[in-house]
């Protein structure tokens, strides 16, 4: 329990704000909302972006891979189940309406949290940053998130036509 705590004593101040961010960003969200067609891809692209950079610079890219491929096809899976854009509506032009949801929060503290652990492990103990298993681990919710994201942008953005070009 020492340990924990300091860890989170530890862990700078810009890191909680930017969780303060991630939460009040993904509370916004539970409220429906008119949106452009082109604003359903900017957090998809940021987890992309992400997934991406960890793919080409960290060292332990097989593990990495592996738990961003399986994570991302959990995360398709999920959109598959919930389907989220069954509820899309077209608002105007080029402009659709969401109803409220919690995907977005709980997919950004998902990355957020794997993201904590990682780095916190690491400063801990840094033999972690070979070990396939706690890597991997990490790198299966960077997936999910990411996959998560862009799979549910892909299926507003096909939704967002059908329903816009219906009108």
């Amino acid at each position: 329990m020492d340990m924990i705590i300091a860890i989170i004593e530890g862990t700078p101040i810009y890191v909680w704000v930017i969780l303060v961010v991630l939460i009040l960003r993904g509370l916004k969200q539970f409220k429906a909302r008119d949106v452009h067609q082109r604003a359903l891809v900017i957090i998809p692209a940021l987890f992309m972006i992400l997934a991406i950079h960890r793919l080409v610079t960290l060292d332990y890219a097989a593990a990495a891979a592996t738990g961003l491929a399986l994570g991302a096809l959990a995360g398709i899976g999920l959109v598959l189940a919930i389907r989220p854009q069954r509820r899309l509506k077209a608002a105007g032009e080029n402009t659709v309406h969401i109803e409220g949801e919690w995907h977005t929060l709980v997919m950004v503290l998902t990355l957020f949290a794997a993201l904590y652990v990682q780095n916190a492990g690491l400063a801990v103990n840094p033999e972690l940053g070979s070990h396939p298993m706690f890597m991997a681990t990490v790198n299966f919710f960077v997936g999910l998130a990411t996959g998560f994201s862009v799979a549910r942008s892909a299926a507003y953005i096909h939704k967002a036509r059908t329903v816009l070009n219906a009108v």
